[in-house]
């Protein structure tokens, strides 16, 4: 199974990178059949095929995703298009633009 995990540093605080996550969730939800849930301050989701979760602290969030067999080719994809819709809904809390980033992992 492959994996991404990629942590952004933010500005929002809690409650706001909260809200921010949850809107990105929704849009997983509407455009790609995607449930998700939170428990405490961790957002967790799946769909057939793959699973993850966004842990939001008051300075991160952290995104860990698990890869089915279907979904590992495509992973760069996937990791690209998560990593900008959270740096596009965090962006406007940041002092600087640059978002600092933990890349993934390899395999």
């Amino acid at each position: 199974m492959s994996k991404i995990h990629v942590v952004r540093r933010h500005e929002a605080g809690l409650v706001t990178a909260r809200t921010e996550i949850e809107r990105v969730a929704a849009r997983m939800r509407d455009d790609h059949g995607a449930a998700y849930a939170w428990n405490g301050n961790t957002l967790h989701f799946s769909r057939g095929g793959l699973h993850g979760q966004i842990a939001v602290t008051d300075l991160e969030v952290k995104l860990t995703i698990r890869l089915g067999l279907l979904f590992a080719p495509m992973r760069h994809q996937i990791e690209t298009r998560l990593v900008e819709k959270i740096d596009r809904a965090l962006a406007r809390y940041h002092a600087g633009q640059a978002a600092d980033a933990v890349g993934s992992p390899p395999g």
